[in-house]
């Protein structure tokens, strides 16, 4: 496993557990209980919302930056697919099969050019 693997599920696991540690301090500030027995705690729901997203902001921030640095730790590291040629052996045998005909038709070529240059030497 290469380095930038490790690092990255490192900042991955950190990033998943500071996002869920933001969740649960946010709903520990929100939800007070000692407040809700007593009777002075503001029952709205923007007030709830408010005081739940002020808790997680630098929670979630940090779980952001977090998952970024692991993503890119595991982009980095991740195993590049090499492209390799097919070479199977169907496929280098009709080439070479091909080649030998290219072969053999231009040596016969040849050879009858030189016999009819024979020829006319001949008869001179």
């Amino acid at each position: 496993m290469k380095a930038w693997k490790v690092v990255g599920y490192i900042f991955t696991c950190l990033g998943t557990i500071s996002f869920f540690y933001g969740f649960f301090a946010g709903l520990m500030q929100t939800i007070n209980p000692a407040a809700m027995f007593s009777g002075s705690s503001d029952p709205s729901i923007d007030s709830f919302l408010s005081q739940f997203i002020t808790a997680i902001t630098p929670w979630m921030a940090l779980a952001t930056f977090l998952f970024i640095a692991g993503g890119v730790g595991l982009y980095v590291g991740r195993t590049k697919k090499i492209i390799k040629p097919e070479l199977h052996q169907d496929n280098v045998d009709f080439r070479f099969e091909t080649l030998e005909e290219t072969i053999d038709k231009r040596f016969q070529e040849i050879t009858k050019r030189l016999d009819a240059i024979e020829e006319e030497q001949k008869k001179n």
